[in-house]
């Protein structure tokens, strides 16, 4: 069976107490309100720093843009915490207070937030005196002001004077790239090459087209070979056979363009004998071409390490000729990119107006932000009475668990 809690004896003992748990918390009300009277006010003031952004950005050439529009906004708050802005405003502030002797002792009084819109800074001081603390802000915020501009403005003397140095040096190698190009272009043979290399290449096309025609002339003497030595009558030949052999003579010979004129009375006079004397004559021919094809075969082993020597030589002119024009380019763009920097540098450099202001220096505050008092008397009778409440409950539960020598007697005797 389960046990059931009772609350009553923790009711009877809050009701027959309640004057100690109210006169607790009461007192540590009063303490807390004694205290918080006791330590020294603290005022709090903060001046309002914006970063605009420019209206308009000077770009002559693309290649080289401003990086204006994405400016790290978010880094400011740590400019403004930075050692060095904080070793700038040390010494008046500890001409104000000679207990702040440190770094460490101006940051515990310094704090920066972005505001709302991040191009908004809130620059706030924490300290003990009201005027001391809005002459303070004030003068970290102009400190800070002057340093965000330097560190990010683009429009100074000394970012014109970069770019021109870069013009300047730009343009000697500009000077360099063209000199270069001339003393290239005047041994430059790659022309002479190529006119060279086209000869070759014809001359090789030549060869093996006459060795492709030596091949079908050579196919076409043996078959009429063949065709004379099948003849049943081994001394007569016809004329016409006779006419396709001197026919195959002039082609082998480049005569196939040259008119030949027969004229005969008779049908005697297509018929001849010595058919031996046409075979010995098809022969000979058969061997020119042989000889013909070896000699075109000859010539064209020739030609192959000529064309190839041309190529080579023309292929490191052409490298040579594509590495001094691309350095040629490279520095052309660099110099007109770097002048075009150059005069939109001077443009924006007429432009006085500084990235960062000061919108809102602080007055002295009127009313200090710690100690609260009312706050931390509230805060403290609540914890008063907590803390009643709990001894309360724990003297119910002890006495619960070991309950006084009478009472255990009393209860043994019922049982």
């Amino acid at each position: 069976m389960e046990e059931e809690f009772d609350i009553r004896p923790y009711i009877e003992v809050i009701l027959s107490k309640w004057y100690w748990i109210v006169g607790g918390a009461i007192i540590a009300g009063l303490v807390a309100f004694a205290v918080s009277s006791f330590l020294t006010p603290s005022y709090e003031a903060t001046a309002l720093v914006v970063v605009t952004q420019p209206t308009e950005i000077v770009e002559f050439d693309p290649r080289i843009r401003s990086i204006d529009d994405t400016e790290p906004i978010t880094v400011f708050p740590e400019i403004a915490l930075s050692d060095e802005l904080i070793l700038e405003l040390l010494p008046q502030i500890n001409s104000m207070d000679p207990e702040i002797q440190s770094v460490a002792d101006v940051r515990k009084l310094l704090e920066a937030n972005s505001g709302a819109d991040p191009n908004l800074l809130r620059l706030t001081v924490t300290y003990k005196d009201p005027e001391k603390t809005s002459e303070i802000a004030n003068l970290w915020a102009n400190l800070f002001v002057i340093r965000a501009n330097q560190v990010y403005s683009n429009s100074g003397s000394k970012q014109l004077l970069f770019y021109e140095q870069r013009a300047e040096e730009a343009a000697t190698k500009l000077d360099a790239a063209e000199q270069t190009l001339i003393e290239f272009e005047a041994r430059n043979r790659t022309a002479i090459l190529d006119n060279q290399l086209a000869s070759l290449k014809q001359i090789q096309s030549d060869y093996l087209d006459e060795q492709r025609q030596i091949i079908l002339l050579s196919q076409d003497v043996q078959a009429l070979r063949d065709q004379l030595a099948q003849q049943p009558d081994r001394t007569n030949i016809t004329f016409a056979d006779q006419l396709v052999a001197l026919s195959l003579q002039a082609k082998a010979y480049g005569l196939e363009e040259i008119p030949i004129q027969f004229q005969w009375n008779s049908a005697d006079s297509l018929v001849a004998s010595d058919r031996s004397e046409q075979l010995a004559f098809l022969d000979g021919l058969g061997e020119t071409l042989t000889i013909r094809a070896a000699q075109a075969e000859e010539a064209l082993s020739e030609l192959e390490p000529q064309i190839l020597a041309v190529q080579t030589e023309k292929q490191i002119g052409d490298t040579e000729s594509n590495q001094v024009q691309r350095d040629y380019t490279l520095a052309e763009e660099t110099y007109i990119a770097l002048t075009s920097r150059v005069e939109a540098e001077r443009i924006a450099s007429q432009d006085v107006n500084n990235r960062v202001k000061l919108i809102s220096e602080t007055t002295p505050p009127d009313k200090p932000v710690s100690p609260r008092r009312l706050t931390n008397t509230v805060l403290a009778m609540v914890v008063g009475l907590m803390i009643g409440l709990g001894v309360v409950f724990l003297i119910v539960w002890y006495k619960d668990l070991y309950p006084p020598q009478a009472e255990q007697q009393a209860q043994n005797q019922n049982e």
